[in-house]
């Protein structure tokens, strides 16, 4: 049974994500709303997969996905990224659409990448995949079998 870690700064996301993934019956899952407990969580459950939110107080995803890439113990943890605080807006100055935050609080938490391909916004961040928010249940199964299947793919070959 694969483990998966949801890191989210609302407990309710937390917990429906958890659930969700706890009645498919494929997956054992933790989660935390504390973003400063990830490194130290991820070293004692060594998850395979973690779920986690890019904007959040005190240390956001970036961060943290920095933080992890950068030690031994966790650089091969796979990392879907949510985030869901932003929309396409077209700069006429620019001649541009960019993806910019749509709350204040996203400013003051730290950047949201401009991209809103789910592909290319997970190569920005580095990681193996990326959910916007508002997701479905469906979509978060979706993301993660496929997740999953492509890292066995890779380790075959």
């Amino acid at each position: 049974m694969k483990k998966i870690l949801i890191v989210d700064d609302e407990q309710d996301i937390c917990q429906l994500v958890q659930k969700t993934l706890e009645r498919t019956d494929l997956y054992n899952v933790i989660s935390t709303t504390l973003p400063e407990s990830v490194v130290d969580l991820c070293k004692s459950e060594k998850p395979d997969l973690i779920v986690l939110d890019i904007v959040m107080p005190n240390m956001n995803g970036r961060e943290i996905i920095k933080e992890l890439r950068n030690d031994e113990a966790t650089i091969n943890i796979m990392i879907v990224v949510t985030s869901g605080l932003g929309e396409m807006i077209y700069v006429d100055k620019k001649q541009e659409w960019r993806w910019l935050p749509n709350r204040p609080i996203v400013k003051e938490r730290g950047d949201v990448i401009k991209e809103k391909s789910a592909a290319r916004a997970a190569d920005a961040y580095g990681v193996d995949d990326y959910i916007a928010k508002p997701f479905s249940p469906q979509t978060m199964c979706d993301v993660l079998e496929d997740v999953f299947e492509r890292q066995e793919r890779r380790s075959k070959e």
